[in-house]
């Protein structure tokens, strides 16, 4: 399935998610949706298993209060094109991504001393 860029989204996922009360991976996941990534698709660009993205998925559901993906790419799409149609400026805002855990250094093997 084809992608959109996510540059065009962000701004209309910004104004969308105002005032909601995801977490940074869940922000990040409503555009991978809006971008079209598959469950399976998006885990391997999170680094998660498919079933986390499942749960966190209906985790974004029941938070926006819409069924599914269809009625989140419609509030989306509607909000995109209110926003258009009143000719507002759409600044090209970062939406909340999750931080990168940093990796530790392997532990140091210290030599025992007899």
């Amino acid at each position: 399935m084809a992608q959109i860029d996510i540059e065009i989204l962000q701004p209309f996922a910004a104004r969308f998610l105002e005032g909601s009360n995801l977490t940074p991976a869940e922000r990040a996941e409503v555009l991978r949706i809006a971008q079209g990534f598959a469950c399976k698709d998006s885990a391997s660009a999170a680094g998660v298993s498919p079933e986390t993205i499942r749960a966190r998925r209906k985790r974004i559901y029941r938070k926006l209060d819409v069924p599914g993906s269809a009625e989140l790419l419609a509030k989306l799409l509607a909000l995109a094109l209110k926003m258009l149609s009143k000719g507002e400026r759409i600044d090209a805002r970062p939406v909340a991504m999750p931080m990168q855990m940093p990796v530790p250094a392997p532990a140091q093997v210290q030599p025992v001393m007899r």
